[in-house]
């Protein structure tokens, strides 16, 4: 089975990165690729609970990630959630917090990097 890792940087308003990264990913685990989300730098924030668009213009994919890990790995960066702010409490369920070494081994074993 091919690997797509997807590591997402930005945060999940203002750009369409973050529903761009989740739809690939998602996708791609539809289509019997074994996909990897790596959340880091400000990507760590479309993990968060109770995410709140407000007037972005976005909608909110917080539950649309939550219901994707069953189908596929997400992990967020250990150092950008502390760099952020955030706790594993505050993420929403599914997510595993990685030290760098699942995207280090991820990054080697992975057929497909897509970066957004």
């Amino acid at each position: 089975m091919d690997k797509l890792l997807v590591i997402l940087r930005k945060p999940p308003y203002g750009v369409p990165n973050a529903a761009e990264a989740v739809r690939h990913a998602g996708g791609a685990s539809g289509a019997d690729y074994e996909s990897i989300l790596y959340l880091i730098d400000s990507g760590v924030y479309t993990a968060k609970k109770n995410q709140d668009a407000g007037d972005t213009g976005f909608a909110g994919i917080g539950e649309d990630l939550e219901l994707l890990s069953d189908e596929m790995e997400i992990y967020a960066n250990k150092d950008s959630l502390r760099e952020c702010g955030l706790k594993e409490n505050d993420l929403i369920e599914g997510v595993k917090i990685d030290d760098g070494e699942v995207l280090k081994r991820a990054l080697k074993d992975s057929q497909t990097v897509m970066i957004f």
